[in-house]
């Protein structure tokens, strides 16, 4: 199996930064929500929102985000370079693939299935890997994209998605994302499910466990009350119960098998 760790729409606090001097062993994929300064070739350079890079096994690594960051990665096996001269992918280079929110849908299966102890396990892995892959070649070779959704729209969601998803702890409402976003509730709908293939309610619940995994695993030892309560629930055992649906483990369980 290529990969040996991934996470989708993952969060880290306003001022995280990644430090890798030499690099690790392995492949590192990144893919930011949000804009970042990172260093490419010993240069420090600041990127826009949906910026890409593979890094090479031992090749260093440095970004920082002064804003509350959100972002996809994974780690896949020294060998994995087969697969990116294959599908024409360079590595260590920024790469801005075209309408790139399918990245964070894909990873989000590929989590659950990494995850997972059912049967053919692997075969699943390796054919999600394949998918994102052939679909993140595509994406950076297109040259005449024409979306379905309008540029503008398509920033707005993409902007709203950032300031939603970068503050957890926060009650949304349907009717104030569609307010930040200058739609109405029923289009704002509309527009969130053609780029991100969800709803801004199911995306705001997977963002707060999401985020509740991250508390759960920061060796804080934080009462499963206060990490709901972070993570935006204010009755903690309906964040147990959405807790265990998405992820098929109650928090405590979860805690205890990561530790």
């Amino acid at each position: 199996m290529e990969i040996t760790d991934i996470r989708h729409d993952w969060p880290e606090k306003a001022g995280f930064t990644l430090v890798r001097p030499t690099g690790i062993e392995i492949y590192t994929f990144l893919h930011f929500m949000n804009s970042v300064e990172i260093e490419i070739n010993r240069e420090k350079v600041t990127v826009r929102p949906g910026a890409c890079i593979f890094y090479a096994p031992d090749e260093p690594q440095w970004f920082h985000s002064d804003s509350n960051l959100t972002h996809n990665w994974a780690h896949f096996a020294p060998g994995f370079r087969v697969q990116l001269l294959r599908y024409r992918i360079p590595e260590n280079t920024l790469l801005y693939p075209r309408a790139a929110e399918f990245i964070s849908g894909l990873f989000r299966k590929t989590e659950a299935a990494f995850f997972s102890n059912e049967p053919f396990r692997e075969d699943l892995l390796e054919a999600y890997t394949t998918e994102f892959l052939v679909r993140f070649s595509r994406a950076i070779a297109e040259e005449n994209y024409s979306p379905a959704v309008s540029r503008a729209d398509r920033e707005k969601m993409q902007n709203l998605r950032h300031t939603v998803l970068s503050d957890p702890e926060k009650h949304w409402t349907v009717p104030q994302m569609a307010s930040l976003a200058s739609v109405s509730a029923s289009h704002l709908h509309a527009l969130y499910r053609a780029v991100f293939g969800t709803s801004p309610m199911r995306d705001l619940i997977e963002a707060r466990i999401r985020y509740a995994q991250s508390l759960l695993l920061s060796g804080s030892d934080l009462p499963i009350t206060e990490v709901a309560e972070h993570s935006g629930y204010a009755d903690p055992y309906h964040f147990i119960r959405q807790f265990k649906r998405i992820t098929g483990e109650t928090p405590a369980a979860y805690r205890r098998a990561r530790r």
